[in-house]
């Protein structure tokens, strides 16, 4: 399926830039600590703003300031930006950290098709901002790697309880198997409305941490991501400030060493193969209001 065009997706980035300009003075005007991370910052970073082929946006924080900001969209009125979390109901989470969404549009990306069954009509979640819920972790290598294993495992089970895998009919046997594997969990576990998240519940029970001076991002689906996520405390915080679209965001303190971690030589861009990341195929923008430089 064909990506979104560069006007679509300019859009979205608008639209994007715009819930986190509003969960950067939310979290400002209620002492909530937080910083863009992963894509975000190296664009902060790099480009003073998006990836210009990105379209979308991560922020990180402490679990510990997510219960805060849970509270604040619990008690305000927050408009059309709805917190979704793994133990809620909003029907598109599929992830064991929390997103921010913007009720109204949607946005739909190719390992939907690619994977999962899709829900009538619908065609994809709101567009959203993902929220990394960083937890403590002692900088023991032998045991990240346990908790990372275990870790991975629930996270597929909260993705595979809550939604039907496609099988897998042309990328070899092995992917064969497994697409019916994962049929097979949500068949079994669809008849318990809260499989998914007992499932976020053992999670969470695993990551959680007393404090130390290190902490990680158990979160992503990627091994080699967890690990890179790795730095001691203050080398987050206290944040520094960046610029992104125009407007100041906090940044990790040690931005160069959580990048570098990641990337490497990030300030190199990518080839054209390494750019089309995220395979967005379809946005819907409901009744936003654009500014008039964009043309319908």
């Amino acid at each position: 399926m064909d990506r979104i065009s560069s006007d679509t997706r300019k859009k979205v980035q608008y639209i994007i830039t715009d819930m986190l300009r509003q969960f950067d003075k939310i979290c400002r005007d209620n002492d909530i600590e937080y910083f863009v991370c992963y894509g975000t910052e190296l664009g902060a970073v790099r480009h003073k703003g998006f990836i210009p082929w990105d379209d979308d946006a991560d922020v990180g924080m402490m679990r510990c300031d997510y219960e805060k900001l849970r509270k604040v969209f619990e008690t305000q009125d927050t408009g059309n930006l709805y917190l979704a979390s793994p133990d809620g109901d909003y029907e598109w989470h599929e992830k064991v950290y929390p997103r921010l969404y913007y009720l109204g549009t949607e946005i739909e990306l190719g390992y939907w098709n690619d994977c999962f069954e899709l829900n009538g009509d619908k065609f994809g979640k709101a567009i959203n901002l993902d929220i990394f819920l960083f937890d403590y972790v002692e900088n023991d290598p032998a045991k990240i790697d346990e908790t990372i294993k275990k870790a991975i495992k629930l996270k597929r089970r909260y993705m595979y309880y809550k939604f039907k895998s496609k099988v897998v009919t042309n990328r070899g046997a092995r992917a064969f198997v497994m697409s019916i594997m994962k049929r097979l969990m949500y068949d079994f576990h669809h008849g318990d409305p809260d499989a998914s998240k007992k499932q976020f519940e053992k999670y969470k029970k695993l990551v959680e941490h007393p404090k130390t001076d290190y902490i990680i991002n158990f979160d992503d689906l990627e091994a080699v991501d967890i690990k890179a996520s790795l730095l001691r405390y203050d080398q987050v915080f206290p944040t520094v400030p960046g610029m992104f679209e125009g407007f100041e965001v906090k940044m990790q303190r040690d931005y160069d060493t959580a990048l570098r971690q990641l990337y490497g030589d990030y300030m190199t861009p990518p080839s054209e193969e390494a750019k089309d990341v995220h395979k967005t195929v379809r946005a819907s923008f409901g009744d936003y209001k654009f500014p008039d430089s964009f043309d319908e």
